[in-house]
């Protein structure tokens, strides 16, 4: 799957922008802290399912979203102020719930 683009079937935590990656932006730059959007769909038919969207620095984790539930075939779409600076952070979503189908796109 293309980077970005995320199909989470189980609970648990997903990393979606790794620290210290080394893809350069279209500019030659450290670029993978760079997030103008993201989409969080939950493709589910019937089950909502709960999520939290955070940055982490491996000893501190701050939340973007907290506790946040997205009924069935809702989607979630932020577009302001997600950029970071991932050379010491991570952006990772955490999913819970019964047999969720999160759909997850990055820009």
């Amino acid at each position: 799957m293309e980077y970005g683009l995320y199909i989470i079937e189980a609970a648990g935590t997903t990393v979606l922008v790794p620290a210290k990656s080394q893809t350069l932006d279209y500019e030659g730059r450290n670029g993978r802290g760079i997030v103008k959007s993201i989409s969080i769909c939950n493709g589910s038919s019937s089950n909502a399912a709960t999520v939290r969207l955070f940055l982490d620095d491996t000893t501190n984790e701050v939340s973007i979203v907290e506790n946040l539930v997205i009924p069935a075939g809702v989607t979630l779409f932020l577009n302001e102020d997600l950029s970071f600076n991932n050379s010491v952070l991570s952006m990772q979503l955490t999913v819970a719930g019964t047999s969720p189908n999160i759909k997850v796109i990055v820009k």
